[in-house]
């Protein structure tokens, strides 16, 4: 009796740690920071974008904070996260704060939202915008090869959001994570 009672504990044990918490608590699809590109004078948002098929798992918990490498110091920097839009451009705007005297160069920065995203049904679009008032490196990426929804760029030269690979065929992706609460 006393073995059937721990054999059921711990099978019941075993069920209870399967679930939400083996999912990874950071949205991602880069490596460690290899280098920026040069990006020209202007305006430029580095996003990755998280279609709601990946956020399934997601359902319900919060996106708290946002983590990116800044390489060299733009002219402004601002922490932009978009809604649901199209597989091709985001939507309306969650979040638009300007962080430029806030971040670290070059560094890991981290931004801890006011107001966490509950995640659930729809796409998240996590952006670094840029204005630079020359050519220069600021937003980090990794050495690639890029996954599907890791370099999206938009530029203010052709107002047009497309992958970075489609603008240069260089293959990288963002140095840009959503941090999830446990």
């Amino acid at each position: 009796m006393k073995t059937k009672l721990l054999f059921f504990m711990m099978a019941a044990m075993l069920f209870a740690s399967c679930g939400d918490d083996d999912l990874p608590n950071i949205l991602q699809y880069d490596g460690e920071n290899v280098t920026g590109p040069l990006l020209d004078a202007g305006t430029h948002e580095a996003a990755v974008r998280f279609p709601a098929s990946l956020l399934a798992d997601y359902d319900g918990r919060e996106m708290t904070s946002v983590q990116w490498f800044m390489g060299g110091q733009p002219d402004v920097c601002k922490l932009v996260i978009y809604g649901q839009g199209t597989s091709s451009s985001p939507g309306a705007k969650i979040v638009d704060v300007d962080v430029t005297n806030g971040i670290a160069t070059p560094s890991w920065n981290e931004y801890t939202l006011s107001d966490p995203i509950v995640l659930g049904g729809e796409d998240i679009w996590i952006s670094i915008e840029l204005l630079h008032s020359q050519t220069q490196q600021s937003i980090g990426c990794d050495a690639g090869p890029n996954r599907s929804n890791g370099d999206w760029l938009f530029s203010s030269s052709d107002s047009q959001w497309l992958p970075y690979t489609n603008r240069t065929s260089e293959s990288i992706n963002w140095n840009i994570r959503g941090i999830i609460s446990e």
